[in-house]
Order: structure tokens, then C-alpha cells, then sequence
């Protein structure tokens, strides 16, 4: 079972403070620990005992900032990282450079992005 919606956003917003054979703690920031309600909650269990085969009990717990990068910080940086390379590949093509010298063509670097986003 595939989490969606806001089971989902919480999931890759939290990290994993500790697991054990019978216990999952995740920690999230206060913002995210708002949304959660006892169903939201249960879905969350429920995907991570089916996705890992185990029965455990799941802890969710708030902490104003988190010393490490959540699953959706880390797709939204290696996004960017990807985003950039591509602006340096663009300005390094030999077509892109002549254009540039012979009309003062510019890159606009706000319009790169993957295709399909």
C-alpha cells in the first residue's frame, strides 16, 4: 500500500529518529505534527508495516528543527542541483555562445526546468 495526500506529505517531511523490531519513532517539525490526526496516522503505520513486513508501533514527534534533511528537502535539492548543471551545460553550448556574442542573447535561468514539471 502506497501512501497519497497528506499521509504522504507527512511521511517524506519527517526522518527517522529510531527503529527497533517493534517500534518506529519519526521525528517532524511542529508544522507537519499539526496535520497529523489519529487516521493519518494509522495510514502511515499501516504503509510502513506493509512496505517493511513488520508489525510495529509508530511514534510521531515534534522538534522545532530538524539536524537532518527530510526525504523531500533532499528531492528538492538534487532537483536544484540538476537545475543548475543544466543552466551551466546551456551556457557552455557552443550555439548558446554564439547567439549570446552575435545578439546579446541571454539565458533567462528563472524558465529552466525539467520538461514535464
Amino acid at each position: 500500500m502506497g501512501l497519497q495526500g497528506l499521509p504522504q506529505e507527512i511521511a517524506v517531511n519527517s526522518v527517522v529518529e529510531s527503529f527497533e523490531p517493534d517500534r518506529l519513532c519519526l521525528k517532524m517539525t511542529p508544522e507537519m505534527k499539526k496535520l497529523v490526526n489519529p487516521a493519518r496516522e494509522a495510514e502511515i503505520q499501516q504503509a510502513i508495516e506493509s512496505r517493511l513486513g513488520v508489525s510495529c508501533k509508530l511514534e510521531l514527534v515534534s522538534q522545532p528543527q530538524l539536524n537532518v534533511e527530510t526525504p523531500y528537502q533532499a528531492k528538492i535539492r538534487g532537483q536544484e542541483e540538476h537545475r543548475q548543471s543544466a543552466i551551466e551545460s546551456i551556457r557552455q553550448n557552443d550555439t548558446v555562445k554564439k547567439l549570446n556574442r552575435a545578439f546579446g542573447a541571454e539565458l533567462v535561468e528563472a524558465s529552466v526546468r525539467k520538461i514535464g514539471e
